[in-house]
């Protein structure tokens, strides 16, 4: 059964008036290609680039979702599109049958001749996350800290931003600078720079105003303290003096190895030593310790788990491909860091055909991952795969014409956004990069 292509339509560019054509998907199957569904919800859908002055944005057109799934059949006909009922019959019978072609018939099914009409994309956003058990009360949660983004960009005074940001302290969770820095990424990937430095901009002075901020940033001011070789007792002195909790917590994760038992034999040598006040004191953050302890080994165990059985999956399947596209939300950190030590213990053993095979994987989900990226983003990402420094820097040299100013821009914002988001050993790597492209731009 084939698949209907792209289309292609005439665009008005709203800003120059330069008329242009641009491909659209008005025929979505997320059963054979899962990533449509991502970047309907990303936002990412149908956006056309204006050739001439660069203005971006989502196309407001007509489309059908289909998940076979969950035996969604969902059409959007905008509004704003003011069909006649015949068109608009005529239009969403044409999409229909579409997806109902495609289909052999002994595997179509009743839910195909009663798809459900949106008028408005947010109407069948919301379908779609209550069909994935998001509640109504969970996306009501997230458009009240999409409206506070949204009010903290109107505020152009510090003072006033200051005193908006104490009102809403405790709105300013980590679901909601995990939500301000998924917006930074998308309009990085739909290639509003501007939009993405003024988030960038706003996240930066929140994290400086917001409890949760602070507390964010003393643990990074206590990581940083470590240095490259702690001893036990420094550690021991750092944790006994921390004044947070979530300080205690980053600490003991950061050096989990020190925290054995030479360790908290030391500790209680400190507990016999000190007066009664203070002896309680470090009784109650021993079993604090190994309250973390316990739980960070039972976090990292159902992590590696579950990246373990992600890639037993994707290795199993007949289509990697299709199995990457259907699990890219889970591929993260962890998956890449067990992926990478069966290509060394694959190396190790001398299976060199499996290493060479689980490596190709590899890169297929680099590579499906930076499809919708821009240029920069794809290439900085090559950059940082690349060795350092050798690597980086032969790299940078062949590809000389993309070393710029508005490259040495974006690799500053990513790197805020990679520390401000915990992963300041990519950050200082990128950091080092940078410097390579600065000195060949001078």
């Amino acid at each position: 059964m084939s698949e209907r292509p792209p289309q292609l339509v005439s665009v008005t560019c709203p800003r120059c008036g330069n008329q242009f054509a641009a491909p659209i998907l008005n025929v979505l199957d997320v059963g054979r290609h899962p990533e449509f569904k991502a970047m309907l919800l990303q936002g990412r859908l149908n956006v056309a680039a204006c050739p001439q002055c660069g203005t971006s944005g989502m196309l407001n057109v007509p489309f059908v979702y289909h998940d076979p799934g969950k035996e969604l059949l969902f059409v959007f006909t905008p509004n704003t599109l003011n069909l006649t009922g015949d068109a608009q019959q005529r239009l969403i019978g044409d999409m229909t049958n579409a997806i109902i072609n495609s289909i052999p018939p002994e595997q179509r099914k009743a839910y195909l001749l009663q798809p459900k009409i949106f008028l408005t994309l947010p109407s069948l956003v919301e379908a779609i996350l209550q069909a994935d058990g998001v509640t109504p009360e969970m996306l009501e949660a997230q458009r009240a800290k999409s409206r506070l983004v949204e009010q903290f960009l109107q505020v152009s005074d510090e003072l006033e931003l200051q005193a908006l940001a104490a009102e809403h302290d405790e709105d300013m969770d980590y679901d909601f600078f995990a939500m301000l820095t998924a917006s930074i990424n998308t309009a990085y990937a739909r290639g509003q720079r501007s939009l993405a430095e003024r988030l960038l901009a706003l996240r930066s002075k929140l994290l400086e105003m917001s409890s949760l901020g602070r507390s964010v940033r003393a643990q990074r001011e206590a990581l940083e303290s470590l240095g490259e070789k702690i001893t036990r007792e420094e550690l021991l002195e750092k944790i006994i003096n921390a004044q947070d909790d979530s300080v205690v917590e980053v600490l003991v994760a950061a050096v989990s190895p020190l925290v054995d038992y030479q360790f908290f034999q030391m500790l209680s040598d400190r507990i016999e030593a000190a007066d009664e006040q203070e002896a309680e004191r470090l009784q109650q953050l021993r079993t604090k310790i190994l309250e973390i302890v316990k739980r960070l080994d039972m976090q990292a165990r159902a992590e590696f788990d579950r990246a373990g059985r992600l890639l037993q999956e994707i290795w199993g399947s007949e289509d990697r491909e299709q199995a990457i596209r259907a699990h890219l939300d889970e591929i993260d950190d962890v998956f890449i860091s067990l992926l990478t030590a069966n290509i060394q213990g694959a190396r190790e053993e001398g299976q060199e055909a499996v290493a060479e095979e689980l490596m190709n994987l590899m890169e297929l989900i680099f590579a499906i991952v930076e499809e919708d990226a821009p240029p920069e983003i794809r290439f900085i990402n090559q950059l940082l795969r690349a060795e350092y420094p050798q690597g980086t820097q032969e790299l940078l040299e062949e590809n000389a014409e993309q070393v710029n100013d508005e490259l040495l821009e974006i690799m500053d914002a990513l790197g805020e956004n990679l520390e401000a988001s915990g992963r300041e050993e990519m950050g200082q790597r990128l950091g080092e990069i940078r410097q390579q492209a600065e000195a060949i731009l001078a």
